[in-house]
């Protein structure tokens, strides 16, 4: 039942795709990436236990599962990364014309990972294209804090849709303050994805959460069913905290850091703890750095890689989920190209003017379902998701 070396890949000169259990080719496909970051080990953990479960159940799959290795070369070191951050390397494609083979190409080791990842995906679209329902990619992380579990979403209706069913917090446009994330590219190539962050690195809660998600993911899907008591048994394992309401959140303020080694973040802070604005967060530098905004902290930066220092997210309220919801399914989406300041890149993507349009555009291109992107000090690029 188990496959761990697919023939066609390793044909291909990639051994990417860890395992895969067929099921009914008519069923979706999903696919899981894990240790995208070298030192997020829970992941793998927790894909291979999962794996070695669905060989002992010897049972039939509506649909097939995979799992793709992330870093391989970081994990072997036991490190977030070699060269650059492997999660930051998606925004615009990649020339494989600029890959050599032999190794010999002045590109980083993440450069080659993320070809070889970028190959084992196609594979599988084209092995399954034809005749598989849909395809879903979920991606395993943990945080350098201590953290409830949560999903990171691009916000899609379609995205929404499944993570809702999943008794977390969700954090809706993460990818619009973290650029080049895989699932950023995998949303462009149509198709959809979820980020579940587990909890801290070292944590062993973290591996028993992302098999639960993994297990929950599957009945959701309906790739394999699970009994009602199973799925609150999974439920249950997700560890949900009741001081973070499972809902939707967005990112308010996020710190870019230069120097990792010149930021320090305060003790003691975990992922969702409330903060009011002037609160001391970090040093950089010497200085103290505080909160600008009210709201919850999150994945304050603890390790010496990265260049994220913290984000502060808000609650979103229901009503302008609904609204949002709402428009995205409406003909008025076709009225912002008329709008004063708004220019048509393509079907697809418009250039902002904002000495033009100066009031709530963020917020208006959100309720449309558009990544808002600035460009420049008075440009913004609006992407229909």
């Amino acid at each position: 039942m188990r496959n761990s070396e697919p023939q066609d890949v390793i044909i291909q000169g990639t051994e990417r795709i860890r395992w895969s259990v067929p099921g009914k080719e008519e069923g979706p496909v999903m696919v899981v990436f894990a240790g995208i970051h070298g030192n997020e080990t829970a992941g793998i953990h927790a894909i291979d236990s999962v794996a070695s479960d669905l060989d002992e159940a010897n049972s039939d799959l509506n649909g097939s599962v995979y799992s793709i290795t992330g870093n391989m070369r970081a994990l072997e070191l036991g490190v977030r990364y070699v060269d650059t951050d492997l999660n930051r390397l998606w925004e615009n494609g990649f020339d494989r014309s600029q890959y050599s083979p032999s190794g010999t190409a002045n590109h980083t080791v993440e450069y080659k990972e993320s070809l070889e990842i970028k190959r084992a995906v196609e594979w599988i679209l084209d092995k399954h294209r034809e005749k598989a329902s849909r395809f879903i990619f979920i991606d395993l992380h943990t945080t350098s804090s201590e953290s409830c579990a949560f999903i990171l979403i691009n916000d899609t209706l379609a995205n929404r849709e499944l993570a809702r069913k999943f008794p977390v917090p969700q954090i809706l446009g993460f990818e619009e303050n973290i650029h080049g994330t895989l699932l950023s590219y995998i949303n462009n190539i149509g198709h959809l994805s979820l980020g579940f962050e587990a909890g801290a690195h070292t944590d062993e809660a973290s591996i028993e959460r992302s098999k639960a998600f993994l297990w929950l993911a599957m009945h959701w899907l309906e790739i394999r069913r699970l009994s009602d008591s199973d799925v609150e048994y999974y439920e249950h394992q997700l560890d949900i905290h009741p001081n973070v309401p499972d809902s939707y959140y967005e990112v308010n303020y996020h710190k870019i850091v230069n120097d990792p080694t010149k930021f320090e973040m305060k003790s003691g802070f975990q992922n969702f703890d409330i903060i009011k604005k002037g609160t001391p967060l970090a040093k950089e530098h010497g200085e103290v750095i505080e909160a600008p905004v009210s709201g919850r902290i999150f994945m304050p930066l603890y390790q010496k890689k990265g260049r994220d220092g913290f984000l502060i997210i808000n609650e979103v309220s229901p009503f302008w989920l609904k609204l949002s919801a709402y428009l995205r399914k409406s003909f008025v989406h076709k009225l912002l190209r008329f709008l004063p300041g708004v220019y048509v890149v393509n079907e697809r993507a418009f250039k902002i003017d904002l000495t033009v349009a100066k009031f709530l555009v963020k917020d208006i291109f959100h309720l449309f379902g558009y990544r808002v992107v600035r460009t420049g000090e008075d440009t913004v690029i609006c992407y229909r998701r």
